[in-house]
């Protein structure tokens, strides 16, 4: 699963053990793929676009770097994505996270299916 805990994002993984019973796993930032896909093929994609100009790109990238903890590189991809006409897609706790610190930056964003 993946979850917004400390204005950020975090993904947890549960699974039956034989020897000890539960097991646990979990990190900050985006979900490995194998957490990831099976989330993405239940509920699909959304997509996170702006609706207008960004009077400036620090905000989108301290957003993308809070939120995921990604390296300036990452970030700046993340950010050409988010503001080209297809937006940026991802889980729909992610964007929404996205969208969320992108609101308190003062920039407005729509969430939609993808």
């Amino acid at each position: 699963m993946q979850l917004v805990k400390e204005g950020r994002l975090r993904w947890e993984l549960e699974w039956a053990c034989d020897d000890c019973g539960v097991s646990h796993d979990g990190d900050w930032g985006v979900a490995p793929d194998e957490v990831r896909r099976p989330i993405l093929a239940e509920h699909g994609y959304r997509r996170l676009r702006v609706e207008g100009p960004i009077s400036s790109g620090g905000k989108v990238l301290r957003a993308f770097r809070n939120a995921f903890g990604v390296s300036i590189g990452e970030a700046k991809q993340s950010a050409k994505e988010l503001t080209e006409e297809e937006g940026y897609r991802g889980t729909l706790v992610e964007v929404s996270l996205l969208a969320e610190l992108l609101g308190a930056s003062g920039i407005a964003t729509t969430i939609d299916h993808a």
